[in-house]
């Protein structure tokens, strides 16, 4: 028999292993393929400016790679361990690792031009209905289908080195070990021990934890222990691994209470005790990556399907903007002219002045200097503008914030101050200031006489989800939160301020916002001076330009509609990009577990025969396996898919729309439910049909 012949008849003997292998590799390129397409289209790139898309392809294409690294390197391993036999028998035959070597080489070389050929294909081909997909979603900037050779060349390559990586290890192994050693290989267990007591001291500990970790971040309980929330995400983390090792001993303990129950599934649950222990790594770690995959899927899924929410819940108001003593100084007669003659109606319109009065926050008798400025406003503006008739007394403040978030906060004791810029330097660049802060005594020497404000915490009420503003930050101003003062405290820093300090918010609602807004932005932008290169639409971002150009920008009218539109695409994109990764992860799951599962059979078979020969009957055998495989592949999706959800639950908890995000998160649940379900059915099928 030639080398030739062993190769063609081994090839057709383990067809049904190489093609799984195979599968996963060219699943590999194909993703790679399509993410390597849009990380170098030109769309994409072209507008960065607008929406960071490129930033988010690249992260996530990065991500692939790693994924693609370990996941082919995993399979690799698998596949090579559930040959053990195959290779044992060989040797035994007279082959040398030589042999060995050259035909893991030849496989590997066809399984590598196969999966890179068909993988380019598939990219190819399933490139359009990738894009397709993605346009869908996104709402703003549709892209377009391109090949590139950059996209070639950046699949074939990641995966060529990773593949000859690999060739490198397989030859390394079949050259080190024994001839024993590899019939073994493939029936190799890991080494565990099951402690029922420390799986229920894990178990508490875990309960404990999930029940601590969203009452330590919203500061109900350990307030001045913020560290220990560490202590608690490290202890749902780590106890998953100690309890998947003890879990069928807890269950098996608990139903020996009820021996009909427990006599019934008594087979089922004696094989899983030693499959829990043998496969506790491997499970362990895919629930990590369901959890993984449930969370960031989960969490992109419902940030895409909640972005009206999101944007709205902070900004009650259709259109914003902000006038200085240099910008968008108009009138709001004239405003809502501009408004009327885009087809617009005007149904609300305030103008709310407010001071932007350097402060800084007194701890442990010392000042912070990176406070920044805080918005004052007077409680006459405060109550017209809201409709209330509030009093705030001399020294006294009102803390609000348009957040209505959960946590708790306490606003700190703050000194108002209306400090010029050069002394605001002096500050700064003191030699005494140490860590960021100075002391009350030397801060006082510098400004002198200069007015101040005192308000010491306990006279600052704070108010949360108070609709005064719309929310918004740059480089130039931040309305989010705002000091509400005494009309003589108010007056009195107002009066002592440059004219710069003082400025206006005004907030609009609409109707018919689309066409009065590009109205408001056309007139506002004339009125400033303006050429038609600045305030461009989708120009809206946190990251704005440098210098006088930059400080322009800010002061753009902000638009909810145009807001959301934006949101949409770049939550569309990372969302589209986590529905891939994510399946990939759940696909790996299933994989990973069919591979360990098949590398069982030998010694399953084992168990089997010794069942057969005491007459349990086939049916009764199948419902067994049924059951063992079930438990099995539905383990990671419990824990990892319950744990990937409770920390989507922990993230929104300090929203207001936590209740409609986890319903989003449970639909994504279900959908990897069903996918693991599929690979449960392919595997047991695989399985029943070799061991009985």
């Amino acid at each position: 028999m030639t080398f030739s012949s062993i190769i063609r008849k081994n090839f057709i003997h383990n067809f049904n292993k190489y093609i799984s292998f195979y599968f996963v590799n060219s699943l590999i390129v194909a993703m790679l393929f399509m993410y390597g397409s849009l990380a170098f289209n030109r769309i994409i790139l072209e507008n960065s400016y607008k929406t960071s898309l490129d930033k988010v392809v690249n992260t996530s294409l990065m991500g692939l790679i790693i994924f693609s690294i370990i996941f082919i390197t995993y399979t690799n391993v698998a596949f090579l361990k559930n040959r053990g036999k195959e290779f044992g028998m060989y040797m035994t035959l007279g082959m040398t690792t030589k042999d060995l070597s050259r035909l893991i080489i030849v496989e590997n070389l066809g399984i590598m031009l196969s999966a890179a050929g068909t993988g380019i294909l598939f990219g190819v081909l399933f490139g359009r209905l990738f894009y397709m997909g993605l346009n869908k979603i996104l709402k703003i900037t549709p892209v377009p289908y391109e090949l590139n050779y950059k996209s070639f060349l950046l699949s074939l390559g990641v995966f060529i080195l990773i593949f000859l990586a690999n060739v490198i290890f397989n030859m390394i192994y079949i050259r080190r070990v024994s001839i024993i050693n590899v019939i073994k290989s493939s029936k190799k267990k890991e080494i565990g021990k099951s402690n029922i007591i420390l799986g229920i001291v894990a178990l508490i500990l875990l309960v404990v934890s999930i029940y601590c970790v969203p009452k330590t971040l919203l500061k109900e309980i350990f307030k001045d222990q913020q560290y220990i929330i560490w202590v608690f995400i490290s202890l749902t983390i780590i106890c998953p691994y100690i309890l998947i090792g003890s879990l069928i001993s807890i269950v098996k303990n608990i139903l020996s209470k009820f021996p009909r129950t427990y006599n019934k599934n008594i087979l089922v649950l004696s094989n899983l005790s030693h499959r829990f222990l043998a496969y506790k790594n491997v499970l362990y770690m895919l629930s990590l990556l369901v959890a993984g995959a449930m969370f960031f899927v989960g969490f992109s899924y419902s940030l895409y399907t909640a972005t009206r929410e999101y944007v709205e819940k902070d900004r009650p108001y259709d259109i914003f903007f902000v006038e200085t003593n240099e910008y968008n100084k108009v009138k709001k007669d004239d405003v809502e002219e501009v408004i009327k003659k885009n087809n617009g109606v005007v149904k609300d319109y305030k103008v709310l002045e407010q001071l932007a009065v350097p402060s800084f926050i007194i701890e442990d008798s010392k000042l912070s200097l990176n406070s920044g400025k805080d918005s004052v406003i007077s409680e006459t503006n405060y109550n017209k503008h809201m409709g209330t008739n509030i009093d705030i007394k001399p020294n006294e403040a009102m803390y609000i914030t348009v957040v209505n978030e959960k946590m708790e906060f306490e606003q700190p004791t703050v000194i108002l101050a209306t400090i010029n810029k050069t002394d605001l330097e002096k500050v700064k660049n003191n030699p005494k200031v140490k860590n960021n802060k100075i002391s009350k005594e030397e801060f006082q020497n510098i400004i002198g006489q200069t007015t101040s404000l005192y308000l010491d915490k306990k006279n600052i009420e704070v108010k949360k989800g108070v609709p005064f503003t719309n929310f918004a930050y740059n480089s130039q101003y931040l309305s989010l939160n705002a000091l509400v003062l005494d009309d003589e405290d108010y007056n009195k820093l107002k009066n002592n301020l440059p004219a710069s300090s003082v400025e206006k918010t005004h907030l609009l609602n609409v109707k018919n916002g689309d066409d009065s807004f590009k109205g408001l932005v056309n007139y506002l932008r004339d009125d400033n001076g303006l050429d038609y290169s600045y305030w461009r639409e989708g120009t809206i971002s946190n990251e704005t330009l440098k210098g006088e150009r930059g400080i322009k920008e800010c002061y753009r009218p902000v638009y909810n509609e145009e807001l959301i539109r934006l949101q949409l695409n770049r939550n569309g994109l990372i969302f589209f990009t986590m529905i891939f990764i994510g399946a990939l992860f759940v696909i790996s799951n299933g994989v990973v577990l069919y591979y360990k599962v098949l590398s069982d059979i030998d010694s399953e078979m084992e168990r089997i025969e010794s069942l057969n020969r005491i007459g349990v009957k086939e049916k009764e055998l199948k419902s067994t396996i049924s059951k063992e495989l079930g438990i099995t592949f539905f383990i990671p999706m419990l824990v990892g898919g319950g744990l990937g959800t409770y920390y989507l639950y922990v993230l929104s908890s300090n929203t207001g729309i936590v209740e409609l995000l986890m319903q989003k998160a449970f639909l994504v649940l279900g959908l990897g439910v069903i996918v693991q379900f599929i690979f449960y059915l392919i595997s047991r099928e695989k399985y029943i049909k070799e061991v009985i």
